[in-house]
C-alpha cells in the first residue's frame, strides 16, 4: 500500500488491446504484455543522437522510457520520451504526438524541442524538462491537497484542455489525465505533461488516431471499449483527478460502476472537509453516461470556478483559454425571443389537452374567489417590479406605491402566511414530525393556494421533507424516513403528498428508493407500491386519480402511470430509451418528460397513456426539470449555459420554438436556478439556488424575475421545492 492511497483489485478479465498488443490491470495500473528486449533503458552517461546525456530514468514502461538528459546544443535540461515500438503503426502514433506537441503554445503545456528516429533502435521525443514533483508524488510525500490549494492546478489544467478542444481543423484529446501526469513547478505552477495517448478528434470520420489505453479509476467507460470519445472523456479523468488529489483515494473503476458492479463513493464521506459545491461538480464530471456529465471543459471549468469563489483559494489566475474558448462558442449567448414583462399574454391553444371533469370539482369555486380577493385587494403584488435584496432575509422587504402599470409597483414588507402553532424542530437524526400543523389557509396569500412550499433538506443529517410557509416563518419537518425522503409532489387538493425513499442525497436516479403517501392530516407515510423496482420522480396528476413516475423495474429508467384506486401501473414510455420527470398537464391529458432518446437530455411530450409524442423545444444544452403552468400556457425547464444552471421558458402553443432567459437581464441573472415549479396562480415560481456557489437554499421569485427572496439560510442542502395547492373544504 502506497500512503495516502487505496487501491482495488482490478477484475483479471479487464484487459485492452493496443495494436496487436494485450494490455492488462494489476492494482497499479497498466502492465503491457511485451517482449522484455523492448524495456531495455538507456545508462546514465550515455550520450543520443551525438546530443543529449542521460542523466537519469524518469520512468519506465512496457513501450519505452522517458528519460531526463542534458542538451548540449541548448545547454539545457530536457526530457527525452523513448518508444522502442519500431512497427510502422506504432511509429506513426509516435511521430503523430511529435507534431501534435511541437505545435502546441500553452504556459501549462510542454513544448516539444526535437523528434528523431534512430534506426533499429526507437523513436525519441526532446521536451521541455518539467521541474517539480507529480500530484501523484505529493499526495504520497505530503498527504491530500487542499481544495484551496487544488482548484487554482486544476483550473489551470482545464484552461489547457479547454485550448486543446479548441485546436483547429481537428480538437486535441488528452485521455491520459491522472496525477501522475500532472506536475507542479516551483513557481506553483500546473503543466499536464504525457501526451502519449492523445488523439486527434476528426468528427468527420467514424474513427479518430490515437493510441488505445486507458488507467483503471481515471479513465470513463467509453474508453474501455469501442465507444467514441470526446471532450467529455478527459472531463471524467480530470474529475477522477481531482477526486483522488481531495480524498486521497483512487474513485471506482468507471467500468465497474457502468456494469453495476461498484458504486462511487460520495467525495464528502472520504473527505468531509471538501465544500458541498466542489464535491458536486467533481462528482457530476464523473458520471458514467457521457451526456450526464459536463459537455465542455468550458463549462466544467465554470462549476470549479464558483467552488473557488466560496473557498477563497489562496492563489488567484487568469485562465485566457477558458474565457476564449466561451467566447468563441458563444457558450453564453443569450436564447432566443426573451420575454420580460411577464407571460401574461401567452396563447390558450393546448393541442394536448381535451378537458376531464375533475374529482374535486368543488375548488374551483374557493380558488375563483380567492383569485377575485387577491385581484381586488392586491392589484400589482403578484408581478411587483421592485428588485428586493438578494440577501437572505425571512421576508422580502420594499415599500408599495401606487402606478397604473403593475411594473412599477413593489411589494409589501410582509408575506401573509398561515399562523405557527408548532416550535421549529431541533437537531436529531431524525426530525421530530408535529402532526398539528396549521392546513387552514390565509385569505389571498402569495402565489395562491395555502402560502406553503414542501421542499427536501439534509439539515438533520439524511434529507427529510419540510414544509414553510413563503415569508420564511413556521418550518416544520413531515417526515423523519430513516432512509431519507425527498421529491415532494402534492395531490391536488393539498391534503397529501407522494414522495420518494430512500434517498441518501439529492440526485437524479433513485435506484431501489419507492414512492410513499403522506396524509397531512396524520403525517403518517404509507407505502405506494409494493413492488421493487427504483420508483421516483412522483407526480400526482391533476384529478387525483393517477401519479406518474419513474420506474427502472424494466431494467432502465422510463416513464410510468400509476391508478391510485386500483394500483395498476402502466409504462407509457414510446421507446426503450432512458425517459424520467413527468409532470402533467393541467388537464391531465398529457406528460411532459426528459427523454435520452437522442443521447442528450432533451424535453419531449406525450399523450397521459404515451404515444403522440413530440420534441418540446430545442437546446444544445441538456434540457431537464420541466414545470407546466396550471393555466397551460407555459413550460420552464432547467438548461445548463457556460456551465451555470438556468431557467428556460417556451410557450406551449410553440412546442419550445422559440424559447427564452427566464431573469436573462436582472440583477439575479448570474444566480444558478433550478428545478422549478409554479405557484398555484402562475405568477410565482419557487426553485432551488446558490448564489455563493455552496449553499444550496429554496428561493421565490415573481415571473418578472422580481422579489427574488430566499426562504431560508440554514447551511444545509435544501431542494426538491413543491408548492402546495389550496386545500379543498
Amino acid at each position: 500500500m502506497i500512503a495516502g492511497w487505496e487501491y482495488r483489485s482490478i477484475p483479471p478479465q479487464t484487459c485492452a488491446v493496443v495494436k496487436g498488443w494485450s494490455i492488462c490491470y494489476n492494482d497499479r495500473g497498466l502492465r503491457p504484455h511485451a517482449p522484455a528486449s523492448f524495456v531495455m533503458a538507456l545508462k546514465r552517461g550515455e550520450t543520443l543522437h551525438h546530443r543529449y546525456r542521460i542523466e537519469s530514468v524518469l520512468g519506465q514502461g512496457g513501450m519505452g522510457a522517458v528519460y531526463k538528459a542534458y542538451d548540449a546544443t541548448l545547454k539545457v535540461e530536457v526530457a527525452v520520451k523513448e518508444n522502442l515500438f519500431t512497427t510502422e503503426e506504432f511509429a506513426r502514433q509516435f511521430y503523430q504526438e511529435a507534431t501534435i506537441l511541437a505545435n502546441l503554445r500553452h504556459p501549462n503545456l510542454p513544448r516539444v524541442t526535437d523528434h528523431f528516429v534512430i534506426r533499429g533502435q526507437g523513436q525519441y521525443l526532446a521536451m521541455d524538462f518539467i521541474q517539480g514533483k507529480d500530484l501523484r508524488e505529493r499526495i504520497e510525500g505530503d498527504g491530500l491537497i487542499s481544495e484551496g490549494e487544488a482548484i487554482p492546478w486544476f483550473m489551470e489544467v482545464a484552461d489547457a484542455l479547454a485550448y486543446l478542444h479548441s485546436r483547429k481543423p481537428y480538437s486535441i484529446l488528452h485521455r491520459d489525465i491522472k496525477p501522475g501526469n500532472i506536475k507542479i513547478q516551483p513557481d506553483g505552477r500546473a503543466v499536464l505533461v504525457d501526451f502519449g495517448l492523445a488523439k486527434v478528434d476528426d468528427k468527420s470520420e467514424s474513427t479518430t488516431t490515437g493510441a488505445k489505453a486507458m488507467t483503471p479509476g481515471f479513465s470513463p467507460p467509453e474508453q474501455y471499449g469501442t465507444g467514441r470519445t470526446d471532450a467529455r472523456t478527459d472531463i471524467y479523468s480530470l474529475g477522477a483527478t481531482m477526486y483522488a488529489c481531495l480524498t486521497g483515494a483512487i474513485p471506482e473503476d468507471s467500468l465497474e460502476r457502468a456494469m453495476g458492479r461498484e458504486e462511487l463513493t460520495p467525495l464528502r464521506q472520504r473527505n468531509p472537509r471538501v465544500s458541498a459545491a466542489l464535491a458536486r461538480a467533481i462528482e457530476k464530471a464523473l458520471a458514467v453516461r457521457p451526456d450526464e456529465r459536463y459537455h465542455s471543459m468550458v463549462e466544467f471549468a465554470a462549476a470549479l470556478g464558483s467552488a473557488a469563489q466560496a473557498s477563497k483559494p489562496t492563489q488567484v489566475r487568469d485562465y485566457p483559454y477558458l474565457d476564449r474558448t466561451a467566447r468563441v462558442l458563444n457558450l453564453d449567448r443569450t436564447v432566443r425571443a426573451p420575454i420580460t414583462s411577464g407571460f401574461g399574454d401567452l396563447p390558450t391553444r393546448l393541442p394536448f389537452e381535451q378537458k376531464k371533469p375533475p374529482r374535486w370539482p368543488q375548488v374551483a369555486i374557493p380558488l375563483a374567489v380567492v383569485a377575485i380577493i387577491a385581484i381586488l385587494a392586491l392589484p400589482g403584488l403578484l408581478e411587483g417590479a421592485g428588485l428586493a435584496s438578494s440577501e437572505r432575509t425571512s421576508q422580502p422587504s420594499g415599500t408599495q406605491e401606487s402606478s397604473n402599470s403593475p411594473e412599477a409597483t413593489s411589494p409589501p414588507a410582509g408575506l401573509p402566511a398561515p399562523s405557527p402553532t408548532s416550535a421549529l424542530p431541533s437537531t436529531t437524526p431524525l426530525p421530530t414530525v408535529n402532526p398539528s400543523i396549521a392546513l387552514t389557509p390565509q385569505p389571498t396569500p402569495i402565489g395562491g393556494g395555502i402560502g406553503q412550499i414542501a421542499f427536501a433538506s439534509d439539515r438533520s443529517g439524511l434529507p427529510q421533507i419540510y414544509l414553510i410557509n413563503i415569508d420564511g416563518t413556521d418550518l416544520n419537518p413531515l417526515t423523519s424516513m430513516p432512509d431519507g425522503a425527498c421529491q415532494p409532489s402534492w395531490g391536488p387538493d393539498g391534503l397529501s403528498l407522494v414522495f420518494t425513499s430512500p434517498c441518501p442525497d439529492s440526485a437524479e436516479t433513485y435506484s431501489g428508493a419507492g414512492l410513499w403517501i403522506l396524509d397531512m392530516t396524520n403525517l403518517q407515510p404509507q407505502p405506494l407500491l409494493t413492488t421493487p423496482g427504483g420508483d421516483y420522480d412522483p407526480a400526482w396528476s391533476p384529478e387525483g386519480e393517477r401519479i406518474a413516475f419513474t420506474s427502472e423495474r424494466l431494467g432502465r429508467p422510463q416513464v410510468h402511470v400509476m391508478t391510485i384506486d386500483n394500483g395498476q401501473v402502466e409504462n407509457v414510455s414510446g421507446i426503450f430509451a432512458r425517459e424520467v420527470q413527468p409532470i402533467w398537464s393541467p388537464q391531465g391529458t398529457a406528460l411532459v418528460f426528459v427523454s435520452y432518446r437522442n443521447g442528450g437530455a432533451q424535453v419531449w411530450l406525450m399523450s397521459d397513456g404515451g404515444g403522440n409524442e413530440q420534441r418540446f423545444a430545442r437546446g444544445e444544452s441538456p434540457d431537464t426539470h420541466p414545470a407546466w403552468s396550471h393555466d397551460g400556457q407555459l413550460v420552464v425547464f432547467q438548461r445548463s449555459l457556460s456551465g451555470v444552471p438556468r431557467l428556460i421558458g417556451a410557450r406551449f402553443d410553440d412546442l419550445g420554438i422559440p424559447d427564452f432567459r427566464v431573469c436573462q437581464q436582472s440583477p439575479y441573472s448570474s444566480h444558478p436556478m433550478v428545478d422549478p415549479d409554479f405557484s398555484p396562480d402562475d405568477r410565482w415560481l419557487v426553485f432551488e439556488t446558490w448564489p455563493d456557489g455552496v449553499n444550496h437554499d429554496i428561493a421565490i421569485m415573481t415571473t418578472t424575475c422580481a422579489n427574488v427572496t430566499i426562504l431560508d439560510s440554514d447551511p444545509a442542502l435544501d431542494f426538491d421545492p413543491a408548492w402546495r395547492p389550496l386545500p379543498s373544504p
